[in-house]
């Protein structure tokens, strides 16, 4: 049976890496009585996987990763696990009672045969930026100016070389509030931007002062290619 857990990352646990929060999930379903299928070969492992890594000090509402469950008796189990076969709508009551308040789950979702991954996914993500409200005038004026371009070539780093890419077709949707600007922007492995270069992007056009930067990035979803939320998949349980 493969799951699809949604889950955030809040306080503390903002400053954890991607790695980190793979180990402890593994322990949460430990804890949970949960029992994993494992990788063939020498060393197995659970077989889990996430959507997509999010940067470090972000918090979040909208995590997702897949694991591959099997309800079978602890010993057939290398980490050994839950005391037997148990009912699907107690995935949730059992997670949220080995977690944390800062890595809560909210949902648990079963996905159907043949169902992609979370992270093969991935193709748009949201984000709320926090603003001072005299910022505001200034980025919806960079968002009219970005959002009526054609074309927005900027220079993107990576591990190895600077790759030159054009922005624009990244900008799903920019709406500025008062106290927050909202962001829906491409991601995963066909196109991934940074909520942070779109800022820098939104400021320049904008024409504001040099240097400022969001009081707060939260990520609000991931969705597919075509926009729908990676939390709509399969059937809640």
């Amino acid at each position: 049976m493969i799951i699809r857990v949604k889950f955030g990352k809040e306080g503390a646990l903002r400053f954890i890496g991607h790695l980190d929060v793979l180990r402890t999930f593994q322990k949460i379903f430990r804890r949970a009585g949960i029992p994993m299928a494992f990788s063939q070969g020498f060393s197995p492992h659970p077989v889990m996987s996430f959507a997509l890594p999010l940067g470090l000090g972000l918090s979040s509402e909208g995590e997702y990763l897949d694991a591959e469950i099997t309800l079978c008796h602890p010993e057939q189990s290398p980490e050994g696990g839950a005391e037997g076969p148990f009912p699907a709508h107690e995935l949730l009551p059992r997670l949220r009672a080995a977690t944390s308040a800062d890595l809560p789950v909210y949902a648990v979702r079963i996905l159907p045969e043949g169902s992609g991954n979370a992270m093969a996914s991935v193709g748009r993500a949201s984000y709320r930026l926090g603003i001072r409200p005299e910022w505001e005038e200034m980025l919806r004026r960079g968002a009219e100016r970005l959002m009526a371009r054609e074309s927005i070539p900027i220079e993107k780093e990576t591990k190895t070389r600077t790759v030159e890419m054009d922005l624009r077709p990244c900008l799903y949707r920019i709406e500025v509030r008062p106290d927050a600007l909202y962001l829906e922007i491409a991601a995963g492995s066909k196109a991934n931007v940074k909520p942070e270069r779109v800022w820098e992007e939104l400021v320049r056009a904008g024409e504001g002062p040099d240097g400022i930067a969001p009081l707060t990035v939260r990520r609000l979803d991931l969705m597919q290619e075509d926009g729908t939320s990676l939390g709509a998949a399969g059937e809640e349980v």
